[in-house]
């Protein structure tokens, strides 16, 4: 009796985490409308979402324009992420009056495609390529944070023609340096899988590959030849600094390489240091 007593139990719990995991604030998603009135109290510039598509793939993504004529600045979040990773950025008046700000919802994110995991990097960059194809006579600078790091660099070796300066925030870039991601595995078993939120699930499923894909793009570094800004946390657990200071040696015909370490700073100063991630920006804008 008692054994079956158990199996009820554990399957009442698993249908209590399934109805969790698949309620709307577990999606990690934001809400559209609510993250748009947000923008707009802060200034009248031009705010909207927009998507493009190429194959049978759709990137969402906000921009927030006050001048055809300033450069863009387009910004790629991590991962688990969305484009509200750059609320600040998008709300800062200093940026605001230097570019037109575009951030975007990396494909499985937020309103792209969500909750179906992209793991090539080069389908990643030619989804963000389609949108900076718009702006052929302003300059463009890309800034990634963690994951969006390999993504703007894939983006910069495939597209040239379309990226005037990088700026990286914590990438993880180096093949060697990435974790074995065996737990990642793990969460990745379909029963765990299906019971995981899908942002989280995305996650998984991107970055146990990462290894491979970055594998896959060691030799093109060498292509990369614009301004990069690269800042990096000294204290950053999750990916190490070593990640910084492979882009200097990898960018082996780039002379305008700038690494900057964040003395006990961690991986999430995306949020911690928007001061200086905005002075880094505006130092690699008088650059290109």
């Amino acid at each position: 009796m008692w054994y079956k007593k158990k199996r009820v139990y554990l399957l009442a719990i698993l249908c209590l985490l399934f109805c969790v995991t698949k309620m709307e604030w577990a999606k990690m998603r934001y809400d559209k409308e609510v993250f748009l009135t947000s923008l707009r109290q802060y200034n009248s510039d031009i705010v909207g979402y927009d998507t493009r598509t190429v194959g049978n793939k759709t990137i969402h993504f906000i921009k927030k324009f006050s001048s055809a004529q300033l450069p863009i600045l387009l910004m790629v979040h991590g991962s688990p992420g969305s484009l509200s990773a750059y609320e600040a950025y998008l709300k800062d008046e200093q940026l605001s009056k230097k570019f037109n700000l575009i951030s975007v919802d990396r494909s499985g994110f937020g309103y792209s495609d969500f909750g179906q995991a992209e793991a090539s990097l080069k389908i990643q960059s030619d989804l963000i390529a389609a949108i900076l194809k718009d702006y052929p006579n302003q300059q463009k600078i890309v800034l990634g944070h963690s994951m969006g790091g390999p993504v703007i660099a894939k983006l910069a070796m495939n597209y040239p023609n379309l990226v005037d300066g990088l700026v990286m925030i914590a990438p993880s870039i180096s093949p060697a340096l990435e974790p074995s991601n065996s737990w990642r595995k793990i969460m990745d078993f379909a029963l765990i899988r299906w019971l995981t939120p899908a942002g989280l699930r995305v996650c998984n499923q991107e970055i146990i590959p990462l290894k491979k894909e970055l594998l896959d793009i060691q030799d093109q570094w060498s292509q990369i030849n614009i301004p990069t800004r690269i800042v990096q946390g000294e204290a950053d657990r999750l990916v190490p600094p070593g990640n910084a200071f492979f882009a200097k040696e990898a960018m082996i015909n780039n002379d305008e390489v700038n690494v900057r370490i964040i003395k006990n700073g961690n991986h999430f100063i995306l949020w911690s240091e928007v001061s200086l991630i905005i002075e880094e920006t505006m130092m690699l804008l008088e650059m290109i």
